[in-house]
């Protein structure tokens, strides 16, 4: 018994040793780490910052570890210039750009076949035809008008003109025989056309800007002057169609035009007698 008694007693000091040599420390430790690295990325081109706020770590051996980390870029060219590529195309026009390109269309263009507008203004020499006795002889009159035409070789043009037409007339008197010249009245008409004629023209050429039309015009009578055969308005046609040819060139802006008109309708009610005109215009185009 005192035997077992002993051993006991010397584990329970055994155990009180071991125990008071395994004494557990408690140990607080707080590092701070600051790094500072070049930037890797090519597309970073400014200084940027990132910041961790400090934490707690708990271990298992009741340790407490505090860590702050600051991460520090400094502003750096791309490492990789050539992956970036950036074109900028500025295209500069002026105003005398624009007048030069229109001056060299222009001169590109054939002389003259460029559309305008022109005044004009000329003579005229006309007669009548199919009358009982005819007078051979024309009469001077005149006339202006103006127009515009289209551009190209073939081109249209339409205008406005007033015309003064002087011409012979022969009649018998009443009673007589024709051909009597004893009892011939001889004088002259003078009549005042408002016409709108229109053409349809080809341009020859380049040099001179030589032209070839062709058309028709609707005249108006809008007046007649005295006359020696009592003939008042209402005793001829108002209104006559006639059938145009005409040729003419440019000189600059100067035009120069003959032109034929042919009376396709009587100038008279109770007379078969159309007029025959020949025009002479000279003219500005603008």
């Amino acid at each position: 018994m005192k035997a077992q008694f002993t051993l006991m007693a010397t584990c329970l000091l055994g155990a009180q040793l071991a125990t008071g040599q395994n004494t557990t420390n408690t140990t607080s430790t707080t590092s701070t780490s600051t790094y500072s690295a070049p930037a890797t990325d090519t597309t970073r081109a400014t200084g940027t910052t990132y910041s961790t706020t400090p934490s707690t770590v708990s271990t298992d051996n009741n340790a407490t570890q505090t860590t702050g980390t600051t991460y520090s870029t400094t502003p750096a060219p791309a490492a990789n210039s050539a992956n970036t590529v950036t074109t900028t195309t500025t295209t500069t026009s002026s105003a005398d750009d624009q007048m030069s390109r229109n001056s060299r269309d222009k001169a590109d263009r054939p002389a003259g076949k460029d559309g305008k507008f022109g005044i004009y203004a000329g003579v005229n020499f006309s007669r009548f035809m199919n009358e009982p006795i005819p007078a051979s002889s024309y009469r001077a009159g005149w006339q202006a008008g103006l127009y515009g035409r289209t551009g190209g070789t073939v081109f249209g043009q339409i205008g406005l003109e007033y015309r003064n037409s002087t011409t012979d007339l022969i009649r018998t008197g009443q009673g007589t025989t024709p051909g009597s010249v004893s009892n011939e009245i001889r004088g002259k008409i003078d009549q005042h056309f408002l016409a709108i004629p229109a053409y349809v023209g080809l341009r020859i050429g380049s040099a001179l800007g030589l032209r070839v039309q062709a058309g028709a015009e609707l005249s108006s009578l809008v007046a007649i002057g005295d006359n020696n055969f009592q003939l008042e308005k209402d005793d001829l046609n108002r209104t006559i169609l006639n059938g145009l040819l005409g040729a003419g060139i440019n000189l600059g802006p100067l035009t120069l035009d003959a032109v034929y008109n042919h009376g396709f309708q009587n100038v008279f009610d109770d007379a078969d007698a159309k007029r025959r005109t020949f025009a002479f215009n000279l003219g500005f185009r603008f």
